[in-house]
């Protein structure tokens, strides 16, 4: 008996709370907050996660720039580095990267920066392509050709354009002048290369092929972009060689154009 009157008595007490009003409030108020509240929170939780990849991105990309950097530095060493006289003596004080081999010196220029395009993609692939097909012209010149084609190609610059540089110029040392003309006339509207080193080296290529009027007026149209920094240039002096008359057309060299204010 008294454990009937016992549960009747629980049973009466847990009736008159549910019954309550307030009670009944705050269950109602409960449920609405977590009904509305659920989108909210797994808003925040996306949000959250999204933060979290953002900055875990963030933290891949400039660990992987920063080697990428510090893999384009030691190939730059290498590229750079002198070459020392056949018989000739380190200097005790010599610092740095040389080499008594010059063969040696470009062949490992070339792999490190293959190397470093072949792991690195995107604009270091680019521009290690580049330097490695400048390298590889001195030890395998098919090599070198076919990376340069491949860098120059592609719309990544500034490497296409100076991997264009590069096959133009290549092409006027080696006898092939005409190759080289449409080349470097491309790279009249080039933003990587400087118009005075394209009428340069333009000029050289229609020197070679015995177009003198052309020639000329290349050589012009660098020296007097010349004329803004620099007194004299090669475009000047191959100027005064074939149309002396031309050269006192060129504007007077003015040594404070681009001094520092």
């Amino acid at each position: 008996m008294a454990n009937t009157a016992r549960k009747k008595r629980i049973a009466t007490k847990d009736l008159k709370f549910k019954n309550d009003p307030m009670v009944r409030f705050y269950d109602r108020t409960q449920e609405w907050l977590q009904d509305k509240t659920r989108p909210v929170l797994l808003g925040l939780g996306v949000v959250a996660g999204v933060v979290a990849l953002y900055f875990l991105g963030t933290w891949f990309f400039s660990q992987r720039e920063a080697k990428a950097a510090v893999a384009f530095a030691q190939a730059f060493e290498k590229y750079k580095a002198p070459v020392l006289e056949p018989g000739a003596v380190a200097n005790p004080q010599q610092t740095g990267t040389f080499y008594t081999d010059a063969n040696q010196k470009w062949q490992e220029t070339a792999q490190a920066f293959e190397q470093l395009a072949n792991e690195y993609p995107g604009y270091y692939g680019a521009i290690g392509n580049y330097y490695a097909g400048v390298a590889y012209l001195r030890v395998d010149r098919d090599k070198g050709l076919q990376l340069l084609k491949k860098v120059a190609a592609k719309n990544e610059q500034p490497a296409s354009d100076l991997a264009q540089l590069a096959l133009a110029e290549n092409d006027v040392v080696n006898g092939e002048a005409p190759n080289a003309i449409p080349l470097y006339e491309k790279l009249l509207k080039s933003t990587a290369v400087p118009n005075q080193v394209v009428q340069t080296g333009l000029g050289r290529a229609y020197e070679k092929t015995g177009d003198t009027e052309k020639a000329v007026a290349a050589y012009f149209e660098a020296a007097r972009l010349a004329r803004a920094t620099t007194a004299t240039s090669d475009a000047e002096k191959r100027l005064a060689a074939l149309a002396p008359d031309k050269v006192k057309d060129l504007p007077a060299y003015d040594p404070l154009a681009n001094a520092t204010p």
